[in-house]
């Protein structure tokens, strides 16, 4: 699903096994499309520092809007139109927004103040999002062939704490979101800050260096520490490691490699998939389509600042279906993973969309 949003007209471009084909979507005006973009960051920008019930209000009337302009006419013309019946599989939608719509939750839009809707008038309560930076970075991504075997091995990086970030630097949740993964991960190697910590793999610490080194041998990834988004220079995007100050993890960094084993990357860090630079948006350059380009075909990323707490909660129902009944994992499952498990957490509180909605799925 690519999109058009111009001055002059707007269009969805639909792409199938069937052909292409275009639907013009009339309401989605440059302008109007911009003032739900600014409204809609506002709002969220409002709820990361308190509770506010007009903030709330306004994410909700954005994706309502959402919903009536462009995605519920797409699923309609898509043939998407109601809920799989239990049993049935449900069908994988992959949106490729580019330019203004990559500011905005494509995979949220919806109605979701009422669970009982029998029409199911949400994206997700009909179909399974993923999304791409653009059609050529979805074509690599499933051209990648990892090659897992028995060794499978996995990569847990987790900053608890983070030097040199005062007030702001304390993840709460972060030593139990790797305490479950230790147990739900293949082979897991474990660098986490401070190197003192029984957890810790040899007592390394999670430094870009050991990073990088550990990352061309793994098949899974995950991350769970702050991020940070360089609004003026994308490639400068980075994960806060124990050495971000001084060699930081950042866009470019990832560049270079060309990992043949990887499988899943998942990162569990703040706005690691979001673009803030209008005037950059068409290059899609974030962190979660780096780790995508660097040979990840599945990668899990965040569009804004996501709660600690919930953001474990999500971890732990991700790999738990993303789980195989004879105990291993399933990584080309990750996308009907992530929805469920964000499914779980809209069910629970429908109207704290701030608090679910920033979970995307990238890649095949």
């Amino acid at each position: 699903m690519v999109f058009n949003i111009s001055a002059r007209r707007s269009d969805a471009i639909l792409l199938t096994s069937e052909g292409i084909d275009s639907l013009s979507l009339p309401g989605m005006d440059h302008a109007t499309v911009v003032d739900q973009i600014l409204a809609f960051h506002r709002a969220l920008d409002t709820l990361a520092i308190a509770e506010s019930p007009s903030a709330q209000d306004t994410l909700r009337q954005v994706l309502a809007w959402l919903w009536d302009n462009a995605a519920g006419p797409i699923l309609d013309a898509l043939g998407y139109q109601s809920q799989p019946l239990p049993g049935q599989p449900w069908p994988q939608l992959w949106w490729v927004p580019g330019g203004l719509l990559s500011l905005l939750p494509l995979h949220a839009a919806g109605l979701h103040t009422n669970p009982l809707d029998l029409a199911h008038r949400t994206v997700m309560d009909r179909v399974i999002s993923s999304y791409s930076p653009t059609v050529g970075a979805l074509a690599h991504a499933r051209n990648a062939h990892a090659t897992p075997d028995a060794d499978r091995r996995s990569l847990i990086v987790a900053m608890p704490t983070t030097p040199d970030l005062p007030g702001r630097g304390k993840l709460a949740y972060v030593s139990s979101e790797a305490a479950l993964l230790r147990h739900r991960l293949p082979h897991p190697t474990v660098l986490t800050e401070p190197a003192t910590n029984p957890d810790t793999s040899a007592g390394q610490l999670p430094t870009k260096t050991a990073v990088l080194e550990h990352l061309r041998g793994c098949a899974i990834a995950h991350f769970a520490c702050h991020g940070q988004t360089d609004p003026a220079d994308p490639s400068q995007s980075r994960l806060l490691l124990h050495d971000h100050r001084r060699d930081p993890l950042t866009v470019a960094a990832l560049a270079p490699l060309a990992l043949n084993q990887a499988e899943l990357a998942y990162l569990s860090a703040c706005s690691t998939a979001r673009m803030s630079d209008m005037r950059l948006l068409d290059e899609a350059i974030h962190l979660t389509s780096a780790f995508q380009l660097a040979g990840f075909p599945h990668v899990i990323g965040t569009l804004w600042e996501i709660n600690d707490a919930i953001a474990v909660e999500i971890a732990d129902d991700f790999y738990h279906n993303l789980t195989k009944p004879d105990g291993g994992l399933a990584p080309h499952r990750a996308a009907h993973a992530l929805h469920h498990a964000v499914r779980v957490q809209r069910d629970r509180q429908p109207d704290a969309l701030y608090l679910w909605a920033s979970h995307i799925h990238a890649g095949v």
